[in-house]
């Protein structure tokens, strides 16, 4: 049976995509462990990049899945940006990677999405844009899967569905059975054990809120400096249980850099904001 690589995108500090006190980190995350059980129940050797929060570099993802000897390279993402539905990436080369991809994106459009095709991009040197396919020795797709910033698609969002759907289109790429499970596999989230908070600098308009997730067991403590350039909300829980939630505003008119320090379980983090 094939060797499939499955990449659960971003990771870690990188988290991706935000919006409604989701990020794309954890959603891709949800999708790649449930995809692994999917796919090996049905008889396939399977690896992962991440199967838990950690910040794997983006250029070592491909060449992994090359040491490992992947027959197949599938990478899970969520897009933003204002649209909605799903597509699916592949080699501008065609080939295996263009017809798994095919077989993927009409599962995806299957559960509802708007259907935004097959996609490739080619890059200045001629070669993939898109990284994970351009350093795969195999066959390499990109799925996305709905748009974070969507509504509509954050409604239909299914992690165990979207798993079973790209399984399904990778079986009926190679023309294996597809073996449906007898009940639905569910995403069991890690213990939550430290502190884990995104720590990349943050553009954030005056006025404007974003919401930072402090990954933590116990409610942390956060301090503001800038408190003329930020305000900061008090934590609370994240209703999905991934530690909590902390808003913060850009105060108008300033035009500064802010940051808030956040504590919990014995360590802390910073989150700086440049504030527009």
């Amino acid at each position: 049976m094939p060797k499939i690589w499955i990449d659960a995108g971003h990771g870690g500090a990188q988290p991706g995509a935000v919006a409604f006190g989701r990020a794309e980190k954890d959603l891709t995350l949800q999708i790649a462990v449930l995809l692994d059980v999917e796919l090996t129940r049905c008889g396939f050797t399977v690896a992962q990049t991440r199967t838990t929060d950690v910040d794997v570099p983006l250029n070592t993802r491909g060449p992994l899945a090359n040491k490992w000897g992947a027959d197949y390279f599938v990478s899970v993402h969520l897009n933003a940006g204002g649209g909605r539905g799903a597509e699916t990436w592949c080699s501008i080369t065609g080939g295996k990677s263009k017809a798994l991809a095919q077989c993927i994106q009409a599962e995806l459009v299957g559960l509802g999405y708007v259907d935004r095709g097959v996609k490739t991009r080619k890059g200045d040197d001629g070669r993939d844009y898109l990284a994970v396919i351009r350093q795969t020795n195999m066959p390499a797709v990109l799925a996305e899967v709905g748009f974070i910033d969507s509504q509509e698609d954050m409604a239909r969002f299914d992690a165990a569905k979207a798993a079973q759907a790209i399984a399904r289109g990778i079986c009926k790429h190679i023309g294996v059975a597809y073996k449906q499970a007898a009940t639905a596999p569910t995403f069991t989230s890690p213990p939550i054990t430290g502190l884990t908070l995104d720590t990349s600098s943050k553009d954030l308009a005056a006025g404007a809120k974003y919401t930072v997730l402090a990954k933590c067991k116990d409610k942390p403590t956060v301090t503001t400096t800038g408190r003329d350039v930020i305000a900061a909300s008090a934590p609370r829980l994240d209703p999905q249980g991934r530690g909590w939630l902390i808003d913060v505003q850009g105060v108008p008119p300033a035009v500064r850099h802010a940051h808030i320090v956040v504590t919990a379980d014995g360590q802390t983090a910073q989150c700086n904001f440049n504030v527009k």
